[in-house]
């Protein structure tokens, strides 16, 4: 059986009426009584394939009882961050957790998870799984992450607004020259200057923006993510590269604080870096839209931030909740979330189903260029990191501060930040 918490009915009564038609079904395969708590994340669509998964579950364990909790993450990976380590002093923590890349270290660092070397080995399925996702859910050598759904950032493009231009459509190898040129032939002005189309969003956030550096062969952060790397003349070169779109090209805007998503999906923006959490919007506004592999300078590395489940150190039922685990990152659990939207399946399998494939047109770059991605720098002090950032690096964009200057102001508060962790 499963219930859901009050959060969860906030996020869907549909839900719970499909959830409340179910309960009461025999699956008796094992007599063991329990109630397990399981905190996820993501919003109906998630629920929707964790509910199932949950349905599935029970057929095996019919007398468990699973609490189901989805957070929106609406605050931020830093908040989810300082409400489970809460829950873990009260003595309240879940047994099984959601969460993403982003908070890996600075969950493992504290010693919330059990180790799951032993588990991953004895289940033969999980070789579906790409094993750089489990080297990433690693700490120490202990995988304390098993992987759901995953986003590398991709170059977002409006087909039509490139026919209407008569531009051919970015191809594997272009580089950051052809790429600025495509921007401003893509960017369109009135008579008296204002622009009514940009080339390009010059991104706004720090996960989208992490491809300008890694495809130029550095980093925010040096490879560890131990100490701030923003004094790399790589990186003032990048910077430049973004702020030189703006204010010498005038394909972009500045980044503020809203993301440009709705002048997308509107033909009003013809290119955005994004994760394949967008298809869905594209879809249902009927955007003629593909993907491309980031442009190179040094090479196509992107970014890839993703999500996993991992078992709480303090559970009293382990085995159950690694059963529960194995339900939430099966094969028709991960087809679900992946074809309805959010992120790409972190089985293969599921990333090559039809259904999967048919939108965008180049949807198989998602799944081929996973061997060319670098994680979302995320250490252990990650919230303060990507404030210190993202801060700096729109006063850069904005011109409000040299770029020179901008590096050097980062790269002291990012020390500082990294001295306070010893």
């Amino acid at each position: 059986m499963f219930k859901l918490s009050r959060r969860t009915l906030l996020l869907s009564s549909a839900a719970l009426a499909a959830g409340a038609g179910l309960r009461g079904r025999a699956f008796a395969q094992s007599d063991q009584t329990a109630t397990l708590k399981l905190q996820g994340f993501g919003s109906d669509a998630e629920l929707s394939a964790v509910t199932n998964a949950v349905t599935r579950f029970n057929k095996r364990y019919p007398n468990v009882t699973v609490d189901i909790s989805m957070d929106p993450i609406s605050n931020g990976w830093g908040d989810y961050v300082t409400r489970v380590i809460s829950e873990f002093n009260a003595g309240s923590a879940a047994d099984v957790y959601g969460t993403a890349i982003e908070t890996f270290r600075a969950f493992s660092s504290r010693g919330l998870w059990l180790g799951l070397n032993d588990f991953v080995s004895a289940n033969s399925g999980f070789s579906d799984f790409a094993p750089s996702l489990f080297a990433y859910g690693s700490y120490k050598g202990e995988i304390h992450y098993i992987p759901i759904g995953w986003n590398n950032i991709m170059i977002n493009y409006n087909r039509a607004l490139f026919d209407k231009a008569g531009i051919a459509y970015p191809k594997r190898g272009w580089t950051w020259q052809e790429f600025r040129e495509v921007a401003k032939a893509l960017t369109v002005k009135d008579s008296a200057g204002n622009v009514s189309q940009f080339g390009y969003e010059v991104p706004n956030q720090n996960f989208f923006v992490q491809p300008w550096f890694f495809t130029n062969g550095t980093g925010v952060l040096n490879d560890d993510w131990t100490a701030s790397n923003m004094l790399d003349p790589k990186v003032a070169e990048s910077l430049q590269f973004l702020h030189d779109l703006i204010h010498v090209d005038g394909v972009s805007p500045i980044p503020g604080k809203e993301m440009m998503d709705n002048q997308f999906m509107a033909g009003q923006v013809a290119m955005i870096s994004r994760g394949h959490w967008i298809v869905q919007n594209a879809k249902a506004n009927k955007v003629n839209m593909d993907i491309a592999i980031p442009p190179s300078k040094e090479s196509d590395t992107t970014v890839i931030g993703f999500g996993a489940y991992a078992v709480s150190k303090a559970t009293e039922h382990p085995d159950l909740a690694k059963a529960l685990v194995l339900e939430l990152t099966s094969e028709e659990t991960q087809k679900e979330e992946g074809e309805k939207g959010g992120g790409v399946p972190g089985r293969k399998s599921a990333a090559e189903t039809p259904t999967f494939l048919s939108f965008p047109p180049s949807a198989a770059l998602y799944y081929q260029t996973l061997p060319h991605t670098k994680a979302v720098p995320s250490p252990a002090n990650f919230q303060e990191v990507e404030k210190i950032f993202i801060r700096n690096y729109t006063a850069m964009m904005a011109g409000e501060i040299s770029i020179a200057d901008g590096c050097k102001q980062a790269d002291g508060e990012l020390n500082e930040s990294f001295a306070r962790l010893r």
